[in-house]
């Protein structure tokens, strides 16, 4: 890859980065398509992001997206933000075009292709979706958009799951549920069981981080991903459910992401190469 004066940056802000395939998945189609760009990973802390977002406009940087913990905190410091984005409440891509900040967001329909890519299709499911940070408001959104009948949203605080329910104006297709140690919750008729957490779902003490064995036979999407199955997987193994990680949504949300920076169609196929080497 030569690098020059002219070379177009992008990257990815977050905390942790050090894990992400971001780059190695963007550089490579750069490369495939001979485009003079650059991916870079950039560890941000949740104290900076005001300067980092503020960065994008000072070193020219064409485009970032934006992982955890940043999806919500970076909308006040954007000069726009698209429809799909407003609607969930979050961002995952930030583009500049001429010193103005848009923000976007592929996640849900990076989701929605996987999952359909692997077979599924929400139409009319019932959704589990454990967590309601910037990724669960997402993939809540575009799920609703794809007509699923129900969606069960476990959390920690009842508040925010509740929030995000109303946030998305079909409150009466939601139910809440809180996230307790051991608490078994009554899910029999889930078809798909979404893990949005960024913790560990085994906890010090050997135990699940939430009882979802009345879903066993569900789909079991962890968001995580890395090169051995997750604990959420493993413990969809257990209960003899299919399980999904987020190497997929990864593909296809960045896909839609490099479309946004470059105007130019993803190499999806390179992309996928790049993440699995």
């Amino acid at each position: 890859m030569k690098i020059s004066g002219r070379t177009k940056i992008t990257g990815i802000f977050g905390d942790p980065v050090e894990h992400s395939l971001s780059p190695a998945m963007h550089n490579a189609a750069f490369a495939h398509l001979d485009l003079d760009y650059v991916y870079v990973p950039f560890h941000v802390n949740t104290d900076d992001i005001k300067r980092a977002v503020g960065s994008i406009k000072a070193l020219n940087i064409t485009g970032v997206n934006v992982t955890v913990p940043h999806k919500q905190d970076v909308i006040p410091f954007l000069d726009e933000i698209d429809k799909t984005a407003s609607r969930c409440s979050a961002v995952n891509t930030i583009v500049n075009k001429d010193g103005i900040l848009t923000g976007y967001n592929t996640d849900g329909t990076g989701f929605i292709d996987s999952l359909k890519e692997y077979g599924f299709n929400p139409k009319d499911k019932e959704v589990v979706i454990i967590g309601a940070g910037g990724s669960a408001r997402a993939i809540c959104a575009a799920l609703l958009e794809n007509k699923v009948s129900q969606i069960t949203i476990i959390n920690r605080s009842l508040e925010n799951a509740e929030q995000l329910a109303e946030s998305l104006g079909q409150a009466h297709t939601f139910s809440v549920i809180p996230l307790i140690s051991n608490y078994s919750p009554s899910i029999y008729s889930a078809d798909l069981v979404v893990n949005t957490l960024s913790i560990p779902f085994k906890q010090e003490d050997g135990d699940w981080l939430v009882d979802l064995s009345s879903a066993a036979g569900a789909l079991f999407y962890d968001l995580r991903y890395g090169k051995m199955p997750s604990d959420f997987l493993t413990y969809a193994k257990e209960l003899k459910s299919p399980g999904l990680d987020g190497l997929g949504m990864l593909l296809h949300q960045g896909a839609r992401a490099f479309e946004l920076f470059t105007g130019t169609k993803a190499p999806t196929d390179i992309m996928k190469k790049a993440t699995s080497t």
